[in-house]
């Protein structure tokens, strides 16, 4: 018979390997100075709008995800918009899981700037892996429409179909679409659906009980999510 707890275990330790940084996973935000990669971090850990603009050489989060009801704990690094940390970016790139590239669609700038910062990762990550790097690309501040300078619909087949990325506009003022960057970021890293497949075969392994129906219909309306808390 197939030991499902041994094969549970093995799973898991397979899904941490995977991990660049271990025992979570790293995703790592860039883009060009004042695009708001701080201001949506800050919206999707503490719910708040910094309300001035302060320079980020590097500063690390981390948060906890509800998958399947197994926390998920995951680190979120805000890097800096300009060119003087060269050795921190490569560092930041190669020990990413995810990655979330930040523009504003009110600067076509700053997209040429996501272009430019998505080619050094495709280069140094490809070198070593086959398999397509986990990005996402964000256009913030989406509330700005009357001032749009990147189109919606051009971008997003550029970035989707052409690169074959995740995209999402996002407004971090308003607070619009920001948890649907970081569950887009796991999903195209596939540690939500790793995560699943592993809690699955461990729930396999638990010796049945007489009161296992009513817990596992409440466990299976769960099952296929992957829910911040």
């Amino acid at each position: 018979m197939p030991n499902h707890r041994r094969e549970s275990l093995m799973a898991k330790e397979t899904i941490t390997n995977k991990w660049k940084t271990g025992d979570r996973p790293r995703v790592v935000v860039f883009g060009a100075s004042g695009v708001g990669k701080t201001s949506i971090i800050h919206q999707f850990f503490y719910n708040r709008f910094p309300s001035e603009h302060l320079p980020t050489i590097e500063e690390m989060h981390n948060h906890t995800y509800d998958v399947s009801g197994s926390k998920i704990p995951i680190n979120v690094l805000d890097t800096s918009g300009y060119y003087e940390f060269p050795a921190m970016r490569q560092l930041a790139i190669k020990t990413a899981d995810a990655f979330v590239l930040v523009y504003s669609i009110d600067d076509a700038d700053t997209f040429q700037r996501v272009s430019d910062l998505r080619d050094c990762i495709v280069e140094l990550r490809c070198k070593e892996e086959q398999d397509m790097v986990p990005i996402v690309v964000v256009g913030n501040k989406c509330d700005l429409e009357e001032s749009r300078e990147v189109p919606k619909n051009i971008t997003e087949s550029v970035v989707t179909i052409d690169w074959e990325n995740g995209f999402v506009e996002a407004s971090a003022k308003d607070r619009i679409n920001i948890w649907q960057i970081f569950t887009t970021a796991l999903n195209q890293a596939d540690i939500c659906h790793a995560l699943i497949k592993a809690e699955e075969r461990r729930r396999k392994s638990l010796p049945i009980q007489s009161n296992y129906s009513k817990s596992n219909n409440a466990l299976d309306q769960k099952r296929h999510s992957c829910n911040i808390q």
